[in-house]
């Protein structure tokens, strides 16, 4: 079930019509930067030719690993995404590795929530950036937080593995934020190995898996 699914999510992303003049990945400021480590290779490529339904950011203060202060800096989309955007940064973990490198202070952090539409519905992602002077030149590790929409409930997609430092659960997650060239990382499973898991002999860079809540 759970790989029919995947198959699914993975073929409406991969397969689907050209996007014209509809918003995707690569009109949103850092949302290139940000994906690359914290989705698997194939669903990012999937990811930049997909219209992007609804687009939230919620702006915060990082104070120590998580966001105070947050508040909603933008929204097209319904108040239910709007609340669970301010959720979602309200729960965010962050582990900062370019602390040392940087001025005391709180640092500015933009939590973004992407809405798309699918052949079984809604799915919705999120990630995190660094809003300083620079920001999208920052590494991210860890995996990206991704739901789909059940009725009134929201179905977590979890990482197949998690590294020691990462926090997850239905409304949180974990993502670090490194220096350009730092060999440092959560090591997550956002970039699986491709063998992690194949679909009727298809080699599939899932590494998520659909989790109830």
């Amino acid at each position: 079930m759970k790989l029919r699914f995947l198959l699914t999510l993975f073929c409406a992303f991969a397969f689907g019509p050209p996007v014209g003049e509809a918003r995707s990945i690569k009109d949103i400021p850092a949302a290139k930067e940000a994906l690359l480590r914290i989705v698997s290779p194939k669903f990012y490529r999937s990811l930049a030719i997909s219209p992007v339904e609804g687009w939230v950011v919620v702006r915060g203060d990082l104070v120590n690993d998580h966001l105070a202060r947050t508040r909603v800096v933008r929204s097209d989309a319904d108040r239910d995404y709007d609340r669970l955007a301010l959720e979602l940064a309200n729960n965010l973990q962050i582990v900062d590795l370019t602390r040392a490198n940087t001025l005391n202070g709180a640092r500015s952090v933009s939590v973004h929530l992407l809405i798309y539409k699918i052949a079984d519905g809604t799915m919705a992602m999120s990630f995190a950036h660094s809003d300083e002077a620079g920001g999208n030149q920052l590494r991210y590790s860890g995996a990206a937080w991704m739901a789909v929409r059940r009725g009134n409930d929201w179905v977590t997609i979890d990482p197949r593995q998690l590294s020691p430092h990462e926090r997850r659960g239905p409304r949180t997650y974990t993502l670090a934020v490194e220096p350009a060239n730092s060999s440092r990382s959560l090591q997550g499973n956002g970039r699986p190995p491709p063998t992690m898991m194949a679909i009727e002999g298809a080699p599939v860079n899932a590494g998520h898996s659909l989790k109830e809540r």
